[in-house]
């Protein structure tokens, strides 16, 4: 690993991980650094005798690292980087097998300019130091909900739990300031993955697309963010019929930005409609069984319980009987089984929504989303882990659940009541 690259993955597990910025956590890199370096072969430190959580908590506390807690630091920014590596390994077997196509971004001669014009780049990099330095000083004043000072919490418009600083960023979801910058962030935060991870949804979509007429399907992205999963979908199947609907009109806006590719009538001759529309995801302005696929993408773990099953419930509402719910999420304890990284997994888990203000993300991690989904007739079809993101696929009961017991109406005769007045 390169010096830069260990730097890079030291910040992003130390805010994965959860301590607070200061002297803590420069003598904290200092050490992981170190042990990163270090050419010694080190006894590797099984899962279940873990002690991450205790570690960082001490760092960020400003306690000195030993030697033996720096290595063990370092053993999970290794386990991590396999896993992102393996992330890149399975999207790389998916473009050869022919799952999907080679993602638009990538490709120089089709990538929007700001991913590599070195001046537009530049810039973003610039705003976006600039307002990690906001954000620290957000973090470390513990302000995560400094938009209830401009919003009033609205049930019909604004809820209270989407007033937040969600990663102590400037303005949450309301500017388009925070619109512009969110992909540019959301990528520095996962190194590099965040679009790959999203992508691994792709693969349940490319199956149930197959034999489909795309033109004869309506695709819903609920809570479309700056649509960024979405113009993935519309690039492998440009002809789908798809609607966003976003609460943010910032948001929302980027969404029309993002997709303004697809009005090039040149690169996509027979691209489908897209119809934006700005409301809550907890009660939809759709007609019931309105739609063939629902997408959503990393918005559970910002809601609080009763959001998410009014918003599984909305789900289930708008989609046709056999229907399909494409979902990308935080994975969640438990989940790091998978990654051969379970204990130190799930201490990370827990440390990230204190350091990122995410208040409902705890409750969300520990969610059984197969029985959430499933009381409203969506079933698990499939689900994959993809570093700290899970993707999954649900279907939509045609028929009602086989658990609910069907009775056979029995007639009773009525009894003959003619001598029940003389009997009192």
């Amino acid at each position: 690993m390169s010096l830069n690259a260990s730097a890079t993955v030291e910040f992003g597990v130390i805010a994965l991980m959860g301590s607070s910025a200061g002297t803590g956590d420069a003598a904290a890199a200092a050490a992981i650094a170190k042990a990163v370096l270090d050419p010694a072969p080190r006894a590797k430190i099984p899962d279940e005798k873990s002690n991450l959580g205790n570690i960082v908590s001490n760092a960020a506390d400003g306690r000195a690292l030993t030697d033996d807690e720096a290595a063990e630091v370092s053993q999970f920014l290794e386990q991590h980087l396999t896993c992102i590596v393996n992330l890149f390994r399975a999207e790389l077997e998916h473009l050869e097998n022919g799952t999907y196509k080679f993602p638009y971004d990538l490709n120089p001669a089709t990538a929007p300019t700001e991913q590599w014009n070195p001046a537009q780049v530049l810039a973003i990099a610039s705003d976006t130091l600039s307002d990690q330095a906001k954000v620290a000083d957000r973090r470390n004043a513990k302000r995560g909900q400094e938009l209830l000072d401009t919003f009033g919490p609205d049930p019909t418009r604004y809820p209270a739990y989407y007033l937040q600083n969600f990663h102590y960023q400037t303005d949450g979801w309301l500017s388009a300031d925070s619109a512009r910058l969110y992909d540019f962030q959301v990528e520095t935060l996962f190194l590099g993955s965040a679009d790959t991870m999203r992508r691994q949804a792709l693969p349940f979509i490319s199956r149930w697309m197959a034999g489909r007429d795309a033109s004869d399907t309506k695709v819903l992205d609920v809570a479309s963010g700056t649509g960024r999963f979405l113009t993935f979908v519309r690039d492998n199947w440009p002809e789908l019929d798809c609607t966003a609907v976003e609460l943010s009109p910032h948001y929302l806006d980027a969404v029309r930005k993002s997709n303004e590719r697809f009005e090039d009538v040149a690169t996509y001759p027979r691209a489908g409609p897209l119809k934006l529309v700005e409301a809550n995801c907890e009660k939809m302005p759709f007609d019931d069984a309105s739609f063939d696929a629902v997408t959503n993408v990393y918005l559970f773990h910002e809601m609080p319980k009763e959001a998410r099953r009014n918003a599984a419930r909305e789900f289930a509402r708008v989609l046709k009987p056999g229907g399909k719910l494409f979902f990308v999420d935080s994975a969640q304890v438990g989940d790091g089984k998978a990654l051969g990284m379970e204990r130190a997994f799930d201490q990370a888990l827990k440390r990230f929504p204190q350091f990122n203000h995410e208040p409902y993300y705890r409750d969300y991690s520990l969610t059984n989303l197969e029985e959430l989904f499933g009381e409203f007739g969506l079933v698990l079809e499939e689900s994959t882990v993809a570093w700290v993101s899970k993707a999954w696929c649900f279907t939509k009961r045609e028929t009602p659940s086989k658990d609910v017991e069907e009775v056979e109406p029995v007639i009773v005769e009525a009894p003959d009541l003619s001598g029940a007045g003389a009997a009192r």
